[in-house]
């Protein structure tokens, strides 16, 4: 029987009952995207307005395209030990061009990031209006994805691995010597968000652009008090990679107002 990565804090989300699915929003060409260099192209050796890259499970390349530019690429077929080695190294400043050699993987690769933490990859805070509806989209090309739209009441840290409850403590024992990695049954990430949505993403070797089957994220409806949202990009299972570019998000006109 095969396993899958447990997802633990962020949850999965429930199936719906069918019903009509409404059609996507028009977006005016003047539309501004609220997510900061969601094309990738700016930056010098990280993109900005994302967390670092750490040169092992996530990489900022040029996309074979030239036309494209710069997108992010993933690859979840990582030992969880050397990732979270790796994740330490990042967290205390290192660039990605120091990241050591891929560590072979075997089958069944339960080991791996894909089958315990994912790869997270997050964007920094972006301001949201209370009773206000958005509109995410990507592209992604190859393995799917999730994709997480994450409300705060306030802004928090953005500090790699900051949201990453099981690396945080592989952080904190890892200063006493005595560092523990985390198997299947662990809580990935710290419960600082008040709100979230899930979108998914992928599935194609060729670029496509996706959204949430023409449902808009509502972060306020429920959790008035939500102000900030974050973009976690988060490619797990199965071992692989995984690219994404173009991530946009919209202020719209919400149907259901």
């Amino acid at each position: 029987m095969t396993r899958l990565p447990l997802l633990i804090g962020l949850g999965v989300a429930a199936l719906a009952t069918a019903a009509p699915v409404p059609p996507a929003p028009v977006i005016p060409k003047d539309a501004k995207n609220l997510v900061a260099n969601g094309d990738f192209e700016k930056g010098e050796w990280t993109p900005d307005g994302w967390q670092a890259v750490d040169g092992l499970s996530s990489y900022w390349v040029k996309d074979a395209d030239p036309a494209r530019g710069k997108v992010m690429k993933f690859d979840t077929d990582i030992l969880q030990s050397q990732g979270y080695a790796r994740w330490a190294e990042t967290a205390g400043g290192a660039k990605p061009d120091t990241a050591p050699k891929k560590i072979p993987t075997v089958e069944p690769k339960y080991d791996t990031l894909a089958g315990l933490d994912g790869v997270w990859f997050w964007s920094d805070y972006i301001p949201v209006e209370r009773g206000k509806a958005y509109w995410l989209t990507m592209d992604v090309k190859g393995l799917a994805i999730f994709a997480w739209l994450v409300g705060y009441p306030e802004k928090g840290s953005t500090a790699f691995g900051s949201e990453a409850g099981a690396f945080q403590e592989f952080l904190k024992t890892k200063k006493l010597g005595k560092p523990e990695f985390k198997g299947r049954n662990h809580d990935p990430f710290i419960h600082a968000y008040k709100w979230k949505g899930r979108m998914d993403a992928g599935g194609s070797n060729e670029w496509k652009t996706y959204s949430r089957k023409a449902k808009p994220f509502r972060p306020t409806t429920v959790t008035p008090d939500v102000k900030f949202v974050r973009v976690m990009i988060y490619p797990y299972w199965p071992p692989g990679e995984y690219f994404v570019d173009n991530v946009r998000l919209y202020e719209i006109d919400d149907p259901e107002e």
